[in-house]
C-alpha cells in the first residue's frame, strides 16, 4: 500500500477551489464532494452505510460533516484508527482585490509574482516549491491525505487489516459543532462493530514554533483551551466629576496588562510550553453615547493548557485580577490626591475596596435566597436565543449579568467566569501500552539528521478537534460547569461519550506558513511527498496486531 503524492495535490486543489468560510452553508460543498469522491468507489457503493452524513447538533446553519469506513478484511483485527480533519476555512475578506483569487492556488501563487512581499515570502514563492491560498495549509492539504488513504485502503480491503474511520467535520475554525456531533457517531460505531479505537489522527497544519526554527514536527497529545472571562462592575459618573466613580474600562485595561502574553501563566509540562493568555474580546457595555463614564465591560482571554484544570485556573486568576483592582484603587487615590492638593480642596480616601467573585461564589449567593435560580437562568438562557443571540460567549454574558442583578450588590466587583468553548488538553505521557507504541512509531518515524529535521514533540500547540477523545478527571469537569454560565442549554458537550472513547491523539500534518494570513502557503514538496508515507506508516502500526 503507498499513497500517491500527486493524487494528493489534486484533491487538495479540487478542495480549496470550494469556498467553504467557517459559519457558512457552503462547508457543506465539501462535504459533498468528499462523499462524491468516496462513494464512487465500489467499496463504497456495496457498503453504503459506511459512508454517511452527520447533521450538526442545534446548528441554525444547517451544516454536516461526513463519516466514512473502511474495514479490512484481512483477518479478523479488532483495532481501528480514527481520521479526522476539517473541511471549514477562515474567511477571505484578507486577500483585498485578490479575494477572488483566494481559493484557486495555482493562479494566486502566479499573481503573487506582481506583488511586494515580505522577504520570506518572496524568497519561498520563488522557490517554486510552496502553493498560496486559503486552506491549502489550513487543512485541505491534510483532508486530501486522509481522503486518499480512504481510497487506497477501499481499493483491496481484501489485504487491509483493521479499520479506519474517518470524520471530515464542519465548524472547526468556529465552535467545533462538527466535531462534537461525530463524537456520539463514533461511540455508536465502536460498539456496532466491536471497534477497538487505538488513537485518534489529525492530519491539521504544522508550522515553525519561533521565526528560525527549521524543524518540521509529528506531535503526541494536544494543547487544550479554556476562556476565563472577567464581568467588571465600576460605579458610573459624570467625566466632569471623574472621581465620584469608578471606570470599568481601566479594572479591564489593568486586567489586560496583567494577563495578555505573560508567560508566567503559561504551563510548562515534560519540557512543553503553552502560548501565553492572549486578549481575544474587550468592550465596555454602555448602550449609548453620555458623558456618563462606563459602569460595566468584560473581557476574555484565549487561556492555553497542558495540565492546569479550570480550578487551577480560577484560583491563579482570581489573584491576578485582586491585585490589579487593588493597583487601580491604589493609582486613583494616589491621583486624586494630587489633584485636590493642586486645587487646594479638602481631601478624602476614595471609598473603592477589591471585591473579587467567582461565578459560582455568586451562584451560591443568589441561591440561598432564590431556590429555582437554575430554572430562571435557564429560561433566560432560552429567551435569549430565542430573540436571536446564538453567540455562545454573549449568552453566557448576558447569564452573568443576570444573576449580578438578581444578586443585588451595587459595589464595583469583578466576577470571574468561563466563557465557551472548552477544549480538554490531552498528554501522551506513556501511561499504557498504546500510548508506549505511539510514542514509539512517532520517534521511529523522527529524522534529525536531515536539513530540515522532523521531531516528535509532546501537545499539538493549535486549538484542534483532538481536544474532544478524552477528558480530565471528573472535578475538572464538575469546576468548569459551575463556573461556565448555561453550560448544559447554550453550550453543551457529550462528555459520557467523550469518556467512552478515551483515546491517545497526534497530529501529523502539512508544513506551511502563516495559517489565517493572506499569505497561507504550503510547502510542497514535504506535504506531499514525504508526509504522507510518516501517515500511513504510523497508522499501519498502529493497527498491527
Amino acid at each position: 500500500m503507498k499513497l500517491d503524492g500527486d493524487r494528493i495535490r489534486e484533491l487538495t486543489l479540487n478542495l480549496v477551489g470550494i469556498r467553504s468560510v467557517v459559519g457558512t452553508i457552503e462547508e457543506n460543498r465539501v462535504s459533498e464532494r468528499i462523499q462524491e469522491i468516496l462513494g464512487a468507489m465500489p467499496y463504497f457503493r456495496e457498503n453504503p452505510d459506511h459512508l454517511f452524513y452527520v447533521e450538526n447538533k442545534d446548528d441554525p446553519t444547517g451544516r454536516k460533516s461526513l463519516m466514512a469506513m473502511v474495514r479490512g478484511r484481512k483477518d479478523n483485527n479488532p483495532k481501528g484508527v480514527v481520521l479526522i480533519g476539517h473541511i471549514d476555512t477562515v474567511g477571505t475578506s484578507d486577500y483585498g482585490d485578490l479575494e477572488e483569487l483566494a481559493t484557486d492556488p495555482v493562479a494566486l501563487t502566479e499573481q503573487f509574482r506582481q506583488l511586494e512581499l515580505p522577504e520570506r515570502v518572496k524568497d519561498d514563492l520563488e522557490s517554486g516549491n510552496y502553493l498560496f491560498g486559503r486552506g491549502v495549509l489550513d487543512m485541505k492539504s491534510g483532508v486530501s491525505i486522509l481522503i486518499h488513504l480512504l481510497e487506497e485502503a477501499a481499493k483491496d480491503p481484501e489485504n487491509f487489516s483493521g479499520s479506519l474511520v474517518a470524520a471530515f467535520v464542519s465548524d472547526e475554525e468556529g465552535n467545533s459543532r462538527g466535531m462534537l456531533s461525530c463524537v456520539p457517531e463514533l461511540v455508536k460505531l465502536k460498539k456496532q462493530y466491536g471497534l477497538d479505537y487505538q488513537m485518534a489522527l489529525d492530519t491539521d497544519y504544522t508550522s515553525t514554533r519561533t521565526l528560525m526554527d527549521p524543524n518540521r514536527y509529528l506531535y503526541a497529545g494536544t494543547i487544550g483551551k479554556l476562556m476565563p472571562s472577567f464581568y467588571i462592575v465600576g460605579k458610573e459618573t459624570h467625566v466632569g466629576d471623574p472621581f465620584g466613580g469608578l471606570d470599568a474600562n481601566e479594572i479591564a485595561a489593568e486586567l489586560i496588562r496583567r494577563i495578555n502574553l505573560n508567560v508566567d501563566l503559561s504551563d510548562d509540562v515534560m519540557g512543553e510550553v503553552t502560548v501565553p493568555p492572549v486578549t481575544l474580546r474587550l468592550r465596555d457595555l454602555k448602550p449609548e453615547y453620555s458623558v456618563q463614564t462606563n459602569r460595566d465591560s468584560y473581557v476574555y482571554f484565549n487561556f492555553a493548557t497542558h495540565d492546569s484544570t479550570p480550578s487551577e485556573v480560577l484560583h491563579r486568576l482570581m489573584h491576578v485580577a485582586n491585585d490589579a483592582f487593588l493597583d487601580v484603587i491604589e493609582k486613583l487615590n494616589r491621583q486624586y490626591l494630587s489633584f485636590t492638593e493642586k486645587m487646594d480642596l479638602p481631601h478624602k480616601k476614595l471609598p473603592w475596596v477589591s471585591k473579587v467573585y467567582t461565578y459560582d461564589e455568586v451562584y451560591d449567593a443568589v441561591a440561598a435566597k432564590m431556590p429555582h435560580l437554575r430554572e430562571v437562568l435557564d429560561q433566560h438562557a432560552r429567551g435569549l436565543m430565542d430573540n436571536g443571540i446564538t453567540d455562545e460567549r454573549e449568552v453566557s454574558l448576558h447569564l452573568v449579568k443576570k444573576l449580578h442583578g438578581l444578586w443585588g450588590k451595587k459595589d464595583p466587583m469583578i466576577i470571574l467566569y468561563f466563557s465557551p468553548p472548552y477544549y480538554p488538553h490531552m498528554a501522551v505521557s506513556g501511561k499504557n501500552e498504546v500510548e508506549k507504541k505511539l510514542i514509539r512509531t512517532l520517534k521511529d518515524l523522527s529524522d534529525e539528521t536531515l536539513p530540515n529535521p522532523i521531531r516528535f514533540r509532546k501537545f499539538y500547540p493549535y486549538i484542534s478537534d483532538l481536544s474532544y477523545f478524552s477528558l480530565p478527571d471528573e472535578a475538572s469537569v464538575t469546576d468548569l460547569r459551575r463556573n461556565m454560565p448555561g453550560f448544559g442549554i447554550s453550550y453543551t458537550l457529550p462528555l459520557e461519550d467523550i469518556k467512552e472513547l478515551s483515546l491517545p491523539v497526534t497530529n501529523i500534518g502539512p508544513y506551511g506558513f502563516d495559517a489565517h494570513q493572506f499569505t497561507e502557503r504550503i510547502e510542497v514538496d514535504y506535504s506531499f511527498y514525504r508526509l504522507p508515507d510518516i501517515v500511513l506508516k504510523t497508522v499501519l502500526q498502529m493497527l498491527e496486531e
